[in-house]
């Protein structure tokens, strides 16, 4: 299935909220995808991530895998220092600049696949992705050599 838009086209707010859409609780979701749209809604997201963000993720989003086959992939980041969907070049930049931070969330580009950690509990860092995502061969949002 083919997208109408460039998937590397989506600013950081449709990502987060395609993300949001396909990986958290429906009620959830609605609520952090009404939040993005206003800046005052994406500072209290940034606070959330913190708490509340965890408890919202679908129990069957969560994968247990490396994050090694999308480490070269640009990605958007979202952290209250860095702000609501600061543009990295990599995941493997993003995940090196928060290496000793905590309460983010790094997205893929395209919204497909994200890392989660909560506050203070560095060992329950998560990969989050829809099923569908998560099994095609070809991830989204890598660079073509």
């Amino acid at each position: 299935m083919e997208n109408s838009v460039n998937e590397m086209d989506i600013n950081a707010q449709q990502a987060f909220v395609k993300f949001v859409k396909c990986c958290l609780i429906p009620e959830k979701a609605d609520r952090f995808a009404k939040l993005s749209e206003t800046k005052n809604g994406q500072r209290k997201i940034l606070d959330s991530l913190n708490h509340h963000f965890e408890s919202a993720i679908r129990s069957n989003a969560i994968r247990s895998s490396s994050y090694d086959k999308f480490l070269d992939s640009p990605c958007f980041v979202f952290h209250s220092p860095l702000g609501f969907g600061a543009e990295f070049d990599s995941v493997r930049e993003a995940y090196d600049k928060l290496s000793i931070e905590d309460g983010w969330l790094i997205l893929l580009r395209d919204g497909s696949i994200g890392i989660h950690r909560p506050e203070a509990r560095w060992d329950d860092e998560k990969l989050i992705a829809d099923q569908l995502t998560f099994t095609n061969s070809q991830l989204p949002g890598r660079r073509k050599a």
